[in-house]
């Protein structure tokens, strides 16, 4: 036997209270939604930028064991940046010699380049790489740069050329993050972050200046 139409109506009227929302639910529901996420987007860009970090100390490793390597088989010498037809090549790029100097020590190409880097024209990409560019700071030159947004300390202080042995101090910077007036370091999370090799194959995190440790 049917039920009748008005006891069916009130069935579904107490089933849709019982399964719905009020409006102070949603709500409520919307701002927990909104907490969590202020919560987790931080820690997850945390997270991404301790991983590019990781793989920046990796990479900045890679050339400084490559460019000892080649020591070892020059009379100690690391490569140096010299002549290159009219132009010499500095510690701002390019970096053609070197790239060619390393060749056979070094895998690949991406070890040049740090990954936390957003600048295009230091990201890695084979235009880049195929032009000599690198996105970091190489120590071993024949003079610093003309490059007015590198800072005066590196252009004027440092003694040029710079030419570097495996038997200098271990504490003698290699290789680093590059580092310009005014503009945010690689690796933005921390207050002018800055990684480093040195000639014993360490690698270092300067979270000040780099001229208060550099050597």
């Amino acid at each position: 036997m049917n039920k009748p139409a008005n006891y069916i109506c009130a069935w579904v009227f107490r089933s849709s209270r019982r399964f719905g929302f009020t409006l102070v639910e949603v709500l409520v529901t919307i701002a927990t939604i909104g907490l969590l996420l202020s919560i987790l987007v931080p820690a997850l860009g945390r997270t991404r930028n301790q991983a590019k970090l990781v793989i920046c100390k990796t990479h900045l490793r890679n050339v400084c064991i490559s460019v000892l390597l080649y020591a070892n088989d020059n009379d100690s010498a690391l490569p140096v940046d010299t002549m290159v037809g009219p132009d010499y090549e500095d510690v701002n790029n390019p970096h053609t010699v070197l790239f060619a100097a390393l060749d056979g020590y070094l895998g690949s190409g991406e070890n040049y380049y740090c990954p936390g880097e957003t600048d295009p024209e230091l990201r890695y990409s084979q235009e880049n790489f195929d032009a000599g560019v690198m996105g970091y700071f190489y120590y071993s030159c024949k003079r610093a740069t003309g490059n007015r947004d590198i800072s005066r300390f590196l252009r004027r202080d440092v003694k040029w050329p710079r030419r570097l042995r495996d038997t200098m101090h271990p504490e003698t910077w290699v290789i680093s993050d590059s580092w310009f007036r005014g503009r945010p370091t690689p690796h933005h999370w921390f207050h002018k972050g800055v990684n480093y090799a040195t000639i014993d194959s360490s690698i270092q995190m300067l979270y000040t200046s780099p001229r208060q440790k550099f050597r």
